[in-house]
């Protein structure tokens, strides 16, 4: 009995602590290529954009029209976070061609609203930065 609660325990713990990455499908619609994460159920934009402060990201997302739909929004940060796989680096994502960049997310740091939060898919960092900051860009529905 003793050693089946510690097998059990074991096979707990292994579970527990083994990371469920995300499978990703891409398709071409009206030809753009979406992503779908197969694990969250979230649809993301292939292309991504470059150089955006954090209220020009939001306002990108907000007018996107991109594969026939217009209801994207920038991804707030444990969204974006659910793109990282932590066993890779550089970047470390399996989503396709993700690039080693920071990425804006929709979340404001609750105790400073000039701050939002960023991934660096370089590492999988979740980290702050100024919303003046320039950042990379890619909206999910």
């Amino acid at each position: 009995m003793k050693k089946l609660c510690i097998s059990a325990a074991f096979m707990l713990a292994l579970f527990a602590f083994t990371p469920l990455f995300a499978a990703f499908n891409s398709a071409t619609v009206n030809g753009d290529v979406i992503v779908t994460d197969t694990e969250t159920g979230l649809v993301w934009q292939k292309t991504y954009v470059s150089g955006k402060t954090w209220q020009k990201a939001l306002s990108y997302c907000e007018s996107l029209t991109y594969a026939g739909y217009s209801d994207w929004r920038l991804p707030n940060k444990n969204e974006l976070a659910s793109l990282v796989n932590y066993e890779k680096y550089n970047p470390a994502s399996d989503f396709p061609d993700m690039p080693s960049n920071y990425f804006w997310s929709s979340s404001t740091y609750l105790y400073s609203t000039s701050d939002a939060w960023y991934v660096y898919f370089s590492n999988g960092y979740v980290s702050l930065n100024g919303k003046t900051y320039h950042g990379d860009v890619r909206c999910v529905r």
